[in-house]
């Protein structure tokens, strides 16, 4: 039985800092298949930097009426609800959760997590482990710094991942490369 159940998760941000998060694409994957999506624009209430909106696009007038993270924050902890949640390079995309939900005084869950791209660096011998790289290597096809079309690449990676290393749950994947979870409201996800 195919055991691999988790929340992929990805953020934009308007700016350098992590408290600016522009759009959101969760993936939930259940048993190992795409159960359902999750993607919105985000108003981050701060400045956008040229630099942001040349790498994804998003400019201010896209999110004037969007939600703020503030409002969105129900749907997503809903959405995620208690399983595992990943991104790729999490350690960004984690930053920018946390700092966000503390910016509107918000808790942050306790859900396990981990990281897509150190697991792709443990398993997979190329040069670099960029999402597009790793993609590239599995022939993944995306809309590269689209929040969902992100996310889908990513929880496709970790499948992959899985299959190569022949496991069935996401703790064994993660086991199996010497790591274990973080928590996304405190620990980071580390070697064993």
């Amino acid at each position: 039985m195919n055991n691999l159940n988790f929340c992929m998760l990805d953020f934009e941000t308007a700016n350098g800092n992590r408290t600016s998060p522009c759009s959101i694409g969760i993936v939930k994957v259940e048993n190992g298949e795409f159960r359902d999506t999750f993607y919105s624009l985000i108003n981050p209430e701060e400045p956008f930097y040229r630099r942001n909106i040349e790498i994804h696009g998003i400019y201010p007038d896209d999110v004037a009426s969007a939600p703020t993270f503030q409002e969105l924050y129900p749907y997503i902890c809903d959405f995620i609800g208690t399983m595992p949640v990943t991104a790729h390079f999490a350690s960004f995309d984690m930053s920018v959760f946390r700092k966000t939900a503390e910016k509107y005084h918000l808790a942050v869950p306790a859900n396990p997590y981990f990281c897509s791209c150190i697991l792709s660096k443990q398993i997979l011998p190329l040069k670099s482990h960029r999402l597009n790289q790793v993609a590239d290597y599995f022939n993944i096809y995306f809309n590269h710094h689209n929040a969902l079309d992100d996310s889908k690449a990513a929880a496709m990676i970790v499948l992959k991942l899985a299959e190569l290393t022949k496991t069935t749950s996401v703790e064994t994947l993660i086991h199996s490369a010497g790591y274990r979870f973080g928590q996304m409201n405190g620990t980071s996800f580390s070697k064993a």
